[in-house]
């Protein structure tokens, strides 16, 4: 049996400054003693909203994602409905919100099935990952910042798009692999198990 016991803290922190701020992170100067006893520096960047991505499967075995430019990486992106909740905001509220303005759906059902902490070398940005299901569809209403297209994809294809690369959006490979995991380890109703492993026609 693998030990998983954890160490404590070997920073000292002996000061810290907020150096930026805007209305999506800030940035903390942090004067510090690093694990080897000499005097360092380590910025940190404080992100403000709590990441949320939601995968809807559709009882069907189709995986309902979107695509968008991604203006940071100026190039297009296909993924899940994602979106960040304002502090002391709900992770599921913003994730029904969410999955209704991208696609217009909406989730009988509502399930957390994972939780992530994203580039922890430089930020402290979480992220939470909800399942979609029994789903009804709606009208979407995207936000002015988006320019989106709606596909409804079997979900072989969608995880083979994640094998090969084509999509890299890092919540939506962790949501479309677990997923996976969870279809082949008995942890999705057996239907719906089985129509997302069932290879497309």
């Amino acid at each position: 049996m693998i030990d998983w016991e954890e160490d404590g803290d070997p920073w000292v922190v002996k000061s810290v400054a907020r150096v930026f701020q805007n209305d999506w992170f800030g940035i903390d100067a942090h004067d510090v003693i690093r694990p080897d006893g000499k005097p360092g520096a380590y910025d940190v960047i404080r992100v403000r909203r709590l990441a949320v991505g939601v995968l809807p499967i559709d009882a069907e075995g189709y995986v309902h994602i979107v695509g968008q430019w991604r203006f940071p990486l100026g190039r297009y992106s296909w993924e899940m409905p994602e979106g960040g909740a304002e502090p002391g905001e709900d992770a599921a509220t913003c994730a029904r919100r969410e999955l209704a303005e991208e696609t217009g759906l909406s989730a009988g059902s509502l399930r957390t099935i994972l939780e992530m902490d994203l580039s922890n070398s430089m930020t402290d940005e979480r992220a939470v990952i909800f399942l979609a299901t029994d789903l009804i569809p709606g009208t979407a209403a995207p936000e002015g910042t988006e320019v989106l297209r709606h596909k409804r994809a079997p979900f072989l294809e969608v995880l083979a798009r994640v094998a090969d690369g084509r999509i890299r959006d890092s919540l939506t490979v962790a949501a479309v692999l677990r997923a996976h995991h969870m279809a082949v380890t008995g942890q999705m109703p057996a239907a719906l198990a089985a129509a997302m492993l069932r290879q497309g026609e």
